[in-house]
């Protein structure tokens, strides 16, 4: 085991308590929180390890000592920098923290748009009542097709299995699993697109998943279909999504995650009445860092001792 001193530095703003529970692994373990990106700049020079959803340039440029990156995110396409992919920075992630809000809010979702509250929401805005608008359906039934069944595929297949909907998905090694009909294979993502009423995107971004959802894989779904993205952005190819919601193609699409962020004030898809947005809240809660942190103070306690550690990003494959 090593004295050496070990100084973190958190760009992440989290509470005084959290600093405290990091400075809490270790006597060895010196804590650093940056107030702003010149500070972070000031800083970056000390830190060993960063704790943070992404990492200003400049900052990475100063991180000259830098042996461990830990994201508060799961996404971790933005911080697959050289050092990283060379593999001379460890870099892990935060995935595993989502399970219970983000199922969460994918279902406010699904039953948002089968009870039609996002019209009601516009009828209210407008002091208008039309019962008719606003007679919504049912979800027993319907088929939830989930792209990326991980932790959080998982947890919502449960959830959406207790109103009642039917589950199948794609996971990257098909295997069974509670409250899923059927798991296939990436190769199997046409068959979940023409199958589901709801296809919930839920993958990371790589090679292999930027702009998964063009024109053609819209095509593929029911025009009774919607869309939810809470995974990356760029998954979705927005100029087809945007143009197979004008056309009927399908139904309609919740998004919380956009090709570039923030979504711009003239992006059409903000006048959309059959599109709910949130701003890439789904995983947000005021409990968010209340997880994230001990996930991170018990991976600090392996990498002091020199235990394998949890989630370690495979640079490869881009998660």
């Amino acid at each position: 085991m090593s004295t050496d001193a070990l100084t973190v530095l958190v760009l992440s703003r989290v509470e005084e308590r959290h600093l405290d529970a990091i400075r809490a692994v270790d006597p060895r373990v010196r804590v650093m929180a940056a107030t702003g990106p010149e500070h972070a700049q000031t800083l970056a020079a000390e830190a060993d390890v960063i704790v943070a959803w992404q990492i200003p340039q400049p900052v990475l440029d100063r991180a000259e000592r830098l042996r461990w990156i830990h994201a508060t995110a799961a996404g971790v396409d933005g911080l697959l920098v050289p050092a990283v992919v060379e593999g001379r920075v460890i870099l892990t992630s935060s995935v595993g923290i989502h399970s219970t809000v983000l199922p969460e809010h994918v279902m406010a979702l699904v039953l948002a748009f089968s009870r039609r509250l996002h019209v009601a929401v516009r009828l209210q805005s407008v002091r208008r009542w039309d019962r008719a608008a606003c007679v919504g359906g049912e979800v027993e039934g319907q088929v939830l097709g989930v792209l990326g069944l991980g932790a959080i595929g998982r947890a919502l297949s449960r959830r959406a299995s207790a109103f009642g909907m039917r589950v199948i998905g794609t996971k990257r090694i098909p295997e069974a699993m509670p409250y899923v009909e059927r798991v296939l294979p990436p190769e199997g993502t046409d068959q979940v697109l023409r199958d589901a009423d709801y296809v919930v995107v839920l993958l990371p971004l790589t090679r292999q998943t930027r702009g998964l959802i063009d024109a053609r894989a819209l095509s593929l779904m029911k025009r009774s279909a919607v869309l939810i993205n809470v995974g990356r952005g760029p998954v979705v190819v927005e100029e087809a999504l945007i143009a197979a919601l004008r056309g009927g193609v399908i139904a309609g699409a919740g998004l919380d995650v956009f090709e570039r962020e923030p979504l711009s004030p003239e992006s059409p898809l903000y006048d959309m009445e059959n599109v709910i947005i949130t701003p890439h809240v789904s995983g947000a809660s005021p409990a968010y860092f209340d997880r994230a942190i001990p996930l991170f103070c018990e991976n600090l306690r392996r990498y002091l001792i020199g235990a394998p550690m949890l989630n370690v990003v495979d640079a490869e494959r881009g998660y």
